[in-house]
């Protein structure tokens, strides 16, 4: 998402800035003396939240979005309910159509369903997810839910970056994955769906893994340069066709 941010615009300083990381000690502070390599980047300056409410010491979720007005909430955190009705609208108050993605899984380590989320935030909430969940009607609208599952993503990068012969997966490679996935979908229609579906996978694979090898290309660590991308895509991938009488 920083590496985003960057793309379109901000510079890194900014882009990380704009991302606060809640864990299980709370918001992170760069006070804290147990904080990970990969989030410290991200820790913020205690005096930044010197006057916010602290429970036990930690300034919890909802004290987060009702400070910084955030416009994504992405859950990772394997705590089913963390998302709670207060999180959703404090959300909704703050953005007029906050993105909230509870997509830990299983079932029983969501964040939140999407059912709740659509109705605490009025209908305005953009909602996907780790679990495959049915449509969920609110207001006279159906909202397609999206599966935000890592299937969507690494089989058009890995084939990608076959195709591509790239002597590393770059951060120009990886947005292009998310992109083209991205891309396949229109969510601005009511209630659209945010991601393609999962049952067209091969076809939405094909779409990314093109995308990926642009990408290789542009980033100078492809080996392979087809000069029909989508075709050398295409005659990569296997095909689950068997002739008359072979064996299994």
């Amino acid at each position: 998402m920083r590496d985003a941010m960057i793309r379109d615009g901000a510079d890194p300083e900014q882009a990380t800035a704009q991302v606060w990381l809640i864990d299980k000690q709370g918001l992170l502070t760069r006070d804290m003396t147990d904080l990970r390599d990969f989030q410290q980047p991200y820790a913020r300056d205690r005096d930044e939240a010197e006057d916010w409410a602290r429970r036990d010491g930690a300034i919890s979720l909802l004290e987060t979005v009702r400070r910084v007005k955030p416009t994504i909430l992405l859950g990772t955190s394997t705590m089913h309910g963390a998302f709670t009705r207060e999180v959703v609208e404090a959300m909704s108050e703050g953005t007029e159509r906050p993105i909230i993605f509870p997509i830990s899984n299983p079932t029983s380590r969501i964040e939140a369903m999407p059912a709740d989320v659509i109705a605490w935030s009025r209908g305005k909430a953009l909602v996907a997810t780790g679990i495959p969940v049915p449509s969920v009607e609110y207001d006279g609208v159906t909202h397609q839910i999206g599966q935000a599952n890592n299937a969507l993503l690494y089989p058009g990068l890995g084939l990608g970056t076959i195709v591509s012969g790239a002597s590393q997966v770059t951060a120009g490679m990886l947005l292009a994955a998310a992109q083209a996935v991205a891309d396949q979908v229109d969510p601005s229609g009511p209630g659209a769906s945010l991601l393609p579906p999962v049952d067209n996978l091969r076809e939405s694979s094909a779409i990314t893994a093109t995308a990926v090898v642009k990408a290789a290309l542009k980033d100078g660590v492809a080996t392979s340069k087809p000069i029909d991308i989508a075709e050398a895509v295409r005659r990569a991938m296997w095909q689950p066709v068997y002739t008359d009488g072979a064996a299994a």
